[in-house]
């Protein structure tokens, strides 16, 4: 896949080696520090070209350790215009939005030290709607050695499932837009001892980075955000078979509370992921990314209101994972499977709490590239996933269960089938047109998602894009909380410019 990316942005493959490499590793999601291993591997398949003393000359270069290298740097600027079919009767001007987003990665090695960081950053234009976020930012052990120590916030492959269908299990997500998460790195301490057929990775941390979503605020007694991806919970409540209206607060406990909770992994691979047979196993005990929610309810017997105040906190869980797979040229095949055990806590007298039911989770993966299609090259992803368990239940301080649940399950899809393809369609005045297209369908709820994107490359560092998302079930009648369902109404048309520099 990186190679496909690299031809449809149509570098010039020996004029920046290293932009290259980082623009790959950041487009298909991976850490800022593949980009220093594509870059010694492009610059060894560069030797055989070079002629002459021009080709003595690098080589002995390459082998004598250098004090400091260039820093390498990455950075993309995106203008997206957005506009949805159905207007949402109470907050009508998210029907149209723009969108500006800045990224930047970039990576320094010296003879002490290397440094890495990956940031983005943006804007709907309106009071509350903007973002800045750190992927990745850490201080690594210098050198192309075996054993790297790596300090601060770093992305690591712990699970094929989890990287593939976005479950924020192992690594925290950023999905202000729920149908563009992205992974974000684990904050700690990683000791990694990574060879080409055998990886042992460590990892500590003292603090807690939780998941990251549209912002959210109490207003007229609800629980609203400036997003069409947030699901507020009912605000209709049952006491004594009479329907009452439910007043929301929100109580943000100290910063410190939520961060200050421990944890750690370990993973290991055998095999390698570029060729041949493979397998990865991890295990891990720390807290789970999606914070969970303790409310207290009030009910004056006069009033037809309930009071609810609502509070997020912290729980932990022990969580496995395992792949085996098997890649062989353009082909590779992966089964994954994945299972936690959340820990129960227990909420104050006058409170309830969410209970999160442990689940095991079971995917395949199928991806694929056909070279010279009408002189063309795409790339395929067939994948399925299978969830049993990942329920949520309200329960109160004795720990049995509540006559109210706020949410009822953990994860988007269950049981679902999603197909794949990029590549170039097309050049036009010998410039790249690319597609990107992915249909999923969730058989548990009987709707589907289909998303497509153009690109049009006019030079090495512009692009303009076109794309459309379109949700839909079957029945369309459902009151289902599910997500498709929630979502149905979000179907949408965009466009834009990106600029690569």
């Amino acid at each position: 896949m990186a190679s496909l990316v690299l031809y449809l942005l149509d570098l010039d493959p020996e004029a920046n080696v290293g932009i290259r490499s980082l623009i790959a590793a950041v487009l298909l999601g991976h850490s800022v520090t593949t980009f220093a291993a594509n870059q010694r591997a492009n610059l060894k398949d560069l030797r055989p070209s070079m002629s002459g003393a021009a080709s003595a000359s690098a080589a002995s270069t390459m082998e004598m350790p250098e004090l400091s290298r260039p820093a390498q740097v990455f950075g993309q600027i995106r203008m997206e215009t957005m506009q949805y079919f159905t207007p949402i009767p109470e907050q009508p001007q998210l029907t149209y939005s723009q969108f500006l987003s800045a990224r930047l990665s970039g990576l320094k090695e010296t003879s002490w030290i290397d440094l890495a960081a990956d940031v983005s950053g943006g804007t709907f234009f309106a009071r509350g709607q903007s973002h800045y976020v750190v992927h990745e930012a850490y201080i690594a052990s210098p050198g192309n050695t075996d054993l790297k120590a790596y300090l601060g916030r770093k992305k690591k492959d712990w699970s094929e499932m989890d990287r593939r269908w976005d479950l924020g299990m192992w690594q925290p997500t950023f999905a202000i837009d729920a149908l563009r998460p992205e992974d974000q790195g684990l904050a700690g301490l990683f000791m990694d001892y990574d060879r080409p057929n055998f990886e042992f990775l460590i990892f500590v941390t003292p603090i807690f980075i939780p998941n990251m979503g549209p912002d959210i605020r109490e207003e007229g007694g609800g629980l609203v955000s400036n997003s069409r991806w947030y699901r507020a919970p009912s605000r209709d409540y049952d006491f004594n078979n009479r329907i009452n209206t439910i007043q929301y607060s929100l109580d943000i406990p100290e910063t410190t509370k939520l961060v200050q909770n421990p944890g750690g992994g370990l993973m290991t691979r055998l095999g390698n992921k570029g060729g041949g047979p493979w397998a990865v196993a991890s295990y891990g005990y720390m807290p789970v990314n999606e914070l969970i929610l303790k409310r207290q309810n009030f009910k004056d017997i006069s009033q037809d209101n309930v009071d609810v105040t609502v509070s997020p906190d912290v729980t932990y869980h022990h969580i496995y994972s395992a792949d085996l797979g098997y890649s062989f040229s353009n082909l590779k095949a992966s089964v994954s499977y994945l299972t936690d055990r959340p820990q129960e806590k227990r909420p104050d007298t006058d409170w309830s709490i969410q209970r999160l039911e442990a689940l095991q989770a079971y995917s395949t993966a199928l991806e694929f590239s056909l070279d010279n299609i009408f002189d063309k090259t795409l790339a395929f992803q067939v994948d399925y996933l299978k969830v049993d368990g990942g329920g949520i239940t309200d329960i109160l301080a004795d720990g049995g269960p509540d006559d109210f649940t706020l949410f009822d399950q953990r994860l988007k899809f269950t049981n679902s089938l999603s197909f794949r393809v990029e590549g170039q369609l097309a050049s036009f005045w010998r410039r790249p047109f690319v597609t990107r297209f992915k249909y999923l369908y969730d058989y548990d709820q009987k709707g589907s998602i289909l998303n497509t994107e153009f690109l049009y490359y006019p030079s090495q560092r512009w692009a303009m894009i076109v794309g459309g998302d379109v949700l839909g079930v079957q029945d369309e009648d459902s009151t289902s909380a599910r997500f498709i369902n929630q979502y149905r109404a979000n179907d949408r048309v965009y466009g834009g410019l990106t600029y690569v520099f």
